[in-house]
């Protein structure tokens, strides 16, 4: 009796997984040779099938690689030239500051145009409690890069950084105001409110101190019942709500591309902000201090759009809509 011999079906293995014998039947040598070459002629079965797909991919690895040498030719490579865009398309486009630069006014590129780097003091921002932060344990990740250190388990600011974020923020503020612009002070913090509505009455701006209803700035056609204009600018006074949260004007803000100053404390993300202020947003003699200098840098802008409109209404020559140029110094 012959026997009976399955094979599994892996190229690699090969093996007698059920036979019965007779008397007359093959050796056990005999089958283990047997099954021995029928492994070898599957093992070669599979490599000459390895070889035609081998041979089959080749023709298109040669026609990617020759592709791939046109396109790196010398002719391929050279730099086309840039058309200089028109007015009419920088303004309906959107693109890099950088990109701009070239077609920006020099009042703009000034980064200290209203000098209020020598308004602010050092000794003023010490005394208000600005460096102080928050215990070493709710620290944020993204705020290491305005920490001095930590003194008694928290946080301490680097009151020379705060100083340069404050007057980039500080200058754009008094751009805002210079132009007629809008700026909106938001506050969560109850022990604060008042003043905060206060001075900013007093500046002839906006101040949101109660509960945010979302979809003030998103959906104002639907809470309003018409449109109706958002702010050019918005300071947040804290940028956490009373329970620690990200404040949801700032989301909406950022929706909206409307720019943002805010203080940033070191439990806080500065994500979303475009003028950060790294600084303790708790304490009142704080957030009194920092009321002071935006109410100083508002005040600077505008009255040098007073002092602009009051030259153009003198000269009777030159034309209203042109710049007059102003000097700050004088204001």
């Amino acid at each position: 009796m012959c026997p009976r011999i399955v094979v599994c079906g892996r190229s690699d293995c090969c093996r007698l997984s059920r036979f019965s014998l007779s008397s007359s039947s093959f050796s056990s040598l005999e089958i283990h040779f047997w099954v021995s070459g029928f492994t070898r002629l599957r093992r070669a079965a599979s490599f000459k099938f390895m070889i035609k797909r081998l041979l089959h991919r080749i023709p298109k690895q040669i026609a990617s690689c020759s592709s791939r040498a046109a396109f790196s030719t010398p002719a391929a490579s050279l730099t086309p030239t840039v058309a200089v865009p028109s007015n009419e398309i920088l303004q309906k486009a959107t693109v890099h500051p950088p990109l701009l630069k070239p077609y920006i006014s020099e009042e703009l590129q000034n980064e200290d145009l209203f000098k209020m780097n020598n308004f602010l003091e050092i000794e003023d921002m010490f005394d208000a409690r600005v460096h102080y932060g928050h215990k070493i344990g709710t620290l944020n990740d993204n705020m290491k890069w305005a920490l001095y250190g930590q003194r008694l388990g928290f946080c301490i600011f680097d009151l020379e950084i705060t100083k340069q974020y404050m007057t980039k923020a500080l200058n754009f503020l008094a751009h805002i105001s210079n132009r007629g612009g809008m700026i909106l002070f938001v506050t969560a913090d109850r022990t604060n409110m008042l003043m905060v509505e206060r001075m900013a009455a007093d500046m002839g701006q906006y101040s949101h101190t109660r509960k945010w209803q979302e979809g003030t700035l998103t959906n104002t056609r639907q809470l309003f019942g018409s449109p109706v204009r958002l702010p050019d600018a918005i300071v947040f006074l804290s940028t956490l709500t009373s329970v620690l949260e990200r404040h949801p004007a700032v989301v909406e803000a950022a929706k909206m591309t409307i720019p943002t100053v805010g203080i940033v404390d070191s439990n806080a993300d500065p994500n979303h902000i475009t003028y950060p202020i790294p600084g303790n947003d708790d304490s009142t003699a704080a957030i009194r201090f920092y009321m002071k200098m935006f109410s100083a840098a508002v005040n600077r802008g505008k009255n040098a759009r007073e002092g602009v409109e009051c030259t153009a209404k003198k000269g009777s020559s030159a034309p209203a809509q042109e710049p007059v140029k102003f000097d700050i110094d004088n204001f």
